[in-house]
C-alpha cells in the first residue's frame, strides 16, 4: 500500500494556486488568514429558478488541482479526489466501478493490492449530485486509506477542521461535516434516495445529525447533497462514517453543474 500511494500526489496533483481573484471580487492577498472576514459566508439558499445558490467564501479555496487528463487516462473509472483537511493523509482518487467488490482490492491503476481504494458505492450515480453519496475505504492498520476517519470522533479535531473536498473534473466541492458516528452495517445511514428537496431527505439528515457523536451547530436543508464516508472498525458488526454536505461549489470553466444551477 505504501509503495503504490507514495508520491500519487506528486504525481497527479498540485497545490491550488487560485485565481487572481475572489469570488467576491477582491485582491488575494499573500496571507489571507492573517486578516479576519468582515463577513461569512450567507447561507445556502434557491433562487427563482429553483437552483441551489452558495453564497461566495473568499476565504475557501480547493487544496489541489488535479491533473484530470493524466488519471483519466490511467482508468476512465476515477470519478473524483478526495482530501480532507482535518487528515491531510486522506488525499486519494475516488473510483466507482459496476459492483461494490472490485476497488475493495484493486488499485486505481487496476492492479491487485488489500488495501484497494477509496470507491462509491455503485448505486450512486458517479458526479455526487445523488443527495446521499457513499464512499468506502478501509480501515488499514498504518493510518492508510480511511485508517484515520475515526480521528473525527475527537470533537476538539472535528470543529478546528469541520471541512473536506470532492474535486472532480466538472467542479470542486467543499462540505462540512455534520455528523461523526459508529452505526451497525446496513443501518439507516446507508440509505439512497433518488432526489432531495423532500420531507424524507431533510428527516433523514436530521436523524444523521442528531444520532452523531459529535455535536456541530449545522442547518440542514432538502436541497442539501451529502457524502459519507464509511469504513470498518474493529467490530465486524458496525461501521464509523462521517457525515458532510455540500457548502461550497467552484464549478470549472466550460461546465456547469445541473443539480446545482
Amino acid at each position: 500500500a505504501n509503495s503504490e500511494y507514495n508520491g500519487l500526489q506528486d504525481d497527479f496533483t498540485t497545490p491550488y494556486s487560485g485565481p487572481e481573484e475572489t469570488p467576491e471580487g477582491g485582491t488575494e492577498t499573500e496571507d489571507p488568514e492573517a486578516i479576519a472576514p468582515t463577513e461569512l459566508p450567507g447561507e445556502p439558499y434557491l433562487d427563482e429558478n429553483g437552483n441551489v445558490v452558495y453564497p461566495a467564501d473568499r476565504y475557501a479555496a480547493p487544496p489541489l488541482s488535479i491533473d484530470w487528463e493524466q488519471l483519466k487516462a490511467i482508468n476512465s473509472e476515477i470519478v473524483g479526489w478526495i482530501y480532507m483537511d482535518a487528515i491531510p493523509g486522506i488525499n486519494y482518487p475516488v473510483l466507482r466501478a459496476e459492483d461494490n467488490e472490485y476497488y475493495l482490492h484493486h488499485t486505481f491503476r487496476r492492479e491487485y493490492l488489500f488495501a484497494g481504494s477509496i470507491f462509491m458505492d455503485h448505486t450512486n450515480k458517479g458526479d455526487f449530485s445523488d443527495p446521499n453519496t457513499i464512499l468506502y475505504g478501509h480501515n488499514m492498520r498504518n493510518g492508510s486509506m480511511f485508517g484515520r476517519l475515526s480521528d473525527l470522533e475527537d470533537a476538539k479535531l472535528c470543529d478546528a477542521e469541520p471541512y473536506f473536498w470532492i474535486m472532480t473534473p466538472e467542479a470542486d466541492y467543499r462540505y462540512e461535516i455534520y455528523s461523526v458516528m459508529e452505526t451497525p452495517v446496513g443501518s439507516a445511514v446507508y440509505s439512497f434516495f433518488e432526489q432531495n428537496r423532500t420531507e424524507e431527505f431533510l428527516d433523514w439528515e436530521r436523524r444523521m445529525k442528531d444520532a452523531s457523536w459529535v455535536k456541530r451547530d449545522v442547518a440542514l436543508y432538502d436541497f442539501d447533497r451529502t457524502v459519507t464516508l464509511s469504513t470498518c472498525t474493529g467490530d465486524s458488526s458496525t461501521r464509523c462514517v462521517v457525515l458532510g454536505k455540500v457548502v461550497w461549489v467552484i464549478r470549472h470553466e466550460s461546465h456547469s453543474d445541473p443539480a446545482i444551477g
